[in-house]
């Protein structure tokens, strides 16, 4: 039970609670603090009694909730030594996420450099 609303009583688990207070038609249920563990379904069940207790209706719905986790930043590193003809890996490891991440390695180009050759049959100082 995450919450629930009985003869004018609300109990709740921590982070749940209702976003209307009640008594009210709209049950909607709010939930703070979300972790990957709150994922699942959830099933909203409305009960009606007359005054003597007796049920006159029922109603429910569930809803499936999948929380997302975002990738964290990789950790990278480079394994072997970095000699022409040699073999090296590039490591690149990250958390798990949800959905699963998808990965790309790219090479970027390398950065203009400007260079200024010195100008011939110029004398420089003094």
């Amino acid at each position: 039970m995450v919450l629930a609303y009985i003869s004018g009583t609300l109990s709740s688990k921590p982070g749940a609670s209702l976003v209307y207070p009640m008594p009210s038609r709209n049950v909607s249920l709010r939930l703070q603090g979300l972790q990957e563990k709150d994922s699942g379904s959830y099933l909203c069940s409305v009960n009606v009694h007359d005054s003597q207790g007796k049920e006159r209706g029922h109603g429910s719905k569930s809803l499936e909730l999948n929380v997302l986790v975002p990738p964290a930043p990789p950790s990278c590193r480079l394994l072997g030594v970095p000699r022409v003809g040699t073999n090296v890996t590039l490591s690149c490891q990250s958390p798990r996420s949800k959905p699963a991440a998808q990965y790309q390695w790219e090479r970027p180009p390398p950065s203009p450099q400007v260079f200024f050759a010195p100008i011939l049959g110029v004398k420089h100082g003094p």
